[in-house]
């Protein structure tokens, strides 16, 4: 297994024995990690304005709210109903899934000829990765912290997932991404949810 789950590539430093070892501040501080997600400009904006809505709505959200705290909770969320057991194909199939909607390369056909001797050409097909001007939008950069056990955690996981996704790779930043822009399409598609905002709110107090 040479396969690489998070930038910070945790499980193969642990199975090689690179990991460094942890001190008392560590322990205290959880060992924070950092990992970072690139996502479209509107998705981010989008996802600004969700939690200038809750600050405005709420007058208990913790300071400290913002983006990065959000998909941080998205994805301990995640990561809880894994714990709790979950059937690894079907949540592969929402990852596939997901990731051909979000982060998957737009592909068009066409036909090139290509000489086969001085005088015989044949026609075949080649895939070209489509830019559409919405490839062009401005990108957001969103740094997460989060406890290295955590990402240890979904490294593992996706690991396990491997047998179910059809040969295709997902780092824990793919996973957040997703999770994030799920997230945001549900908003898109819904408007701002009561329950939803009253579910944050409660995991933000829970975690403090």
């Amino acid at each position: 297994m040479k396969k690489s789950y998070s930038k910070l590539n945790l499980l193969q430093k642990k199975l090689q024995g690179l990991s460094s070892p942890k001190g008392f501040f560590d322990y205290i501080l959880g060992n924070r990690k950092y990992l970072t997600i690139v996502t479209g400009y509107y998705d981010y904006i989008r996802g600004e304005v969700f939690i200038d809505d809750m600050f405005d709505i709420f007058d208990d959200v913790p300071r400290g709210f913002d983006l990065a705290v959000l998909i941080h909770l998205l994805y301990k969320d995640f990561l809880t109903q894994i714990k709790k057991g979950n059937v690894n194909k079907q949540v592969a199939g929402f990852l596939l899934s997901g990731k051909a909607r979000y982060l998957g390369e737009k592909k068009a056909e066409r036909r090139v000829m290509k000489a086969l001797t001085e005088h015989v050409f044949t026609f075949e097909s080649i895939e070209e990765e489509i830019i559409e001007e919405s490839d062009k939008e401005k990108k957001a950069y969103i740094t997460i912290q989060m406890k290295e056990s955590e990402i240890l955690r979904g490294e593992i996981f996706l690991h396990d997932l491997t047998p179910y996704l059809n040969n295709q790779h997902v780092t824990i930043e793919d996973l957040l991404t997703i999770l994030y822009l799920e997230f945001i399409n549900q908003i898109k598609e819904q408007g701002n949810s009561d329950k939803i905002q009253k579910n944050i709110l409660s995991h933000l107090k829970s975690a403090l």
